[in-house]
């Protein structure tokens, strides 16, 4: 079979990031040459392979994607016999329905909560509400779904007293999941403070790559 060479010019990532994608995909035959200068990755294969990795690298290269953050702080507790239905306050239902499933919690109140939009990289900070203070790195959003959340922090305020440092972690969480994070006295405490996150991203818009394939 015939070698042709294809360049894919790179707009939104690293193409230097992109050669771990491609390395699998070539043949015996096939090389993959890095320019930095300007950003392309320069492929050298079957003609069919060289046409997959491209698709690849066009799936590949999209804009980091807008991203939108919810934060809320839940306050758990144990609902008591006789009083009907435990209360639920300022909560969606399908959230509500997901903390009964994962929690021994049956009652659920919306302390405080924020939304916030951001882009991979930059680092968030702001109170929600009076009384909670929440600060993170926002990651690079992974291929599978996932989102790194760098030094997150939940730091609650109160008069006359220190600040009191509720969290302070590395996340992974996926988008459109919520992830729901639990604070309690003790395993068997009647009540407990939530944090629960949910990050979700807009759709990037599709542009027209640059691509071509020489036939040799």
């Amino acid at each position: 079979k015939s070698i042709v060479t294809g360049t894919f010019t790179l707009r939104y990532q690293a193409a230097s990031e992109a050669i771990g994608l491609v390395h699998p995909l070539l043949t015996g035959r096939g090389a993959v040459e890095l320019r930095p200068v300007d950003n392309t990755l320069v492929i050298r294969d079957e003609p069919g392979t060289v046409e997959q990795v491209l698709t690849l690298l066009s799936e590949f290269d999209q804009p980091a994607p807008p991203l939108h953050f919810e934060v809320r702080i839940v306050r758990a507790g144990l609902g008591r016999h006789g009083d009907g239905d435990p209360t639920v306050e300022g909560l969606p239902p399908a959230l509500v329905e997901r903390l009964r499933d994962l929690l021994r919690y049956d009652s659920f109140q919306l302390l405080s909560g924020t939304d916030l939009d951001a882009a991979e990289g930059r680092q968030l900070e702001t109170w929600i509400g009076s009384e909670f203070q929440v600060r993170f790195q926002v990651g690079v959003v992974q291929a599978d779904g996932r989102l790194k959340l760098h030094g997150f922090q939940v730091v609650r305020r109160r008069q006359d007293h220190e600040p009191d440092v509720l969290i302070h972690t590395n996340l992974s969480l996926w988008l459109d999941k919520p992830m729901i994070l639990g604070l309690a006295r003790t395993e068997s405490s009647d009540q407990a403070l939530m944090v629960v996150i949910h990050c979700t991203a807009e759709k990037p818009r599709e542009g027209a790559p640059s691509m071509a394939v020489d036939r040799e």
